[in-house]
């Protein structure tokens, strides 16, 4: 016989009884009573919803027909735009040693030349 704790109560007699009333408040649903759609209704539904998006789809093409998407930032010269920000960092640390700033001037380095390189591109 499986140990169940009775936490809670005094006798197992009591669970017992516990668990009775609560099955009586919720009984377990028959599962032929759910209405379960058929087959063909759900893919008749699934027809409709996909009908529905084809014309939403193109109601947004005839908006956006003859638009150019703009071009994403950094495709045009990924690699100036990695040059520029080594460059910048280097003159930056450079810049650093010259001051004499010490440990928290170069920590500040990175952050300085990645606000620079959002700000140039």
């Amino acid at each position: 016989m499986t140990d169940i704790r009775t936490k809670g109560f005094e006798s197992p007699a009591q669970l017992r009884e516990h668990l009775a009333e609560l099955e009586e408040e919720s009984p377990a649903e028959d599962p032929r009573a759910v209405d379960v759609p058929s087959a063909d209704q759900q893919i008749a539904a699934l027809r409709r919803e996909v009908a529905d998006l084809r014309a939403r789809l193109a109601t947004i093409r005839e908006q956006t027909n003859g638009m150019d998407a703009p071009p994403s930032r950094g495709e045009i010269h990924p690699w100036l735009r990695v040059a520029a920000t080594v460059a910048t960092t280097y003159l930056l640390g450079r810049l650093v040693q010259r001051l004499r700033l010490g440990a928290p001037g170069a920590a500040a380095v990175p952050m300085i030349a990645s606000q620079l390189d959002r700000r140039m591109w």
